[in-house]
């Protein structure tokens, strides 16, 4: 999959966020980036009937198409995956899970940190 770059995630804020088959997932709000690398790995998506839920959704292979971001990933994927509170940090625990859910490789001493969007609404 394409690896996707902070250039990138910055032209996103508040874009609506959809599956790789069109179905609306909900609003990107933030972004988690490995600290060390600086890459962005995950997308902090707002989903939900009134948004009061929160999912990691996997950023790479995903892209910008007519003012939304399209990821590579069907919804049950998305709302399969373990929750996020928002207002907590995630913890290494939470890290590993979530690598785990979307079959993805964890890295020993790998950290994730939120990195707000701006106008994220």
């Amino acid at each position: 999959m394409d690896t996707v770059g902070l250039d990138d995630v910055r032209a996103w804020p508040g874009l609506d966020v959809f599956d790789r088959e069109g179905e609306r997932v909900g609003r990107l709000t933030g972004i988690y980036i490995e600290v060390d690398s600086g890459r962005p790995e995950f997308g902090l998506v707002r989903t939900g009937l009134f948004g009061l839920r929160s999912v990691l959704v996997p950023l790479s292979g995903a892209f910008e198409e007519s003012g939304a971001l399209i990821v590579d990933l069907d919804k049950e994927a998305i709302k399969a995956a373990p929750h996020l509170r928002r207002d907590e940090p995630l913890s290494h625990e939470a890290e590993e899970q979530l690598y785990e859910h979307y079959g993805l490789d964890h890295g020993p001493g790998q950290t994730l940190e939120l990195w707000e969007l701006e106008h994220a609404g």
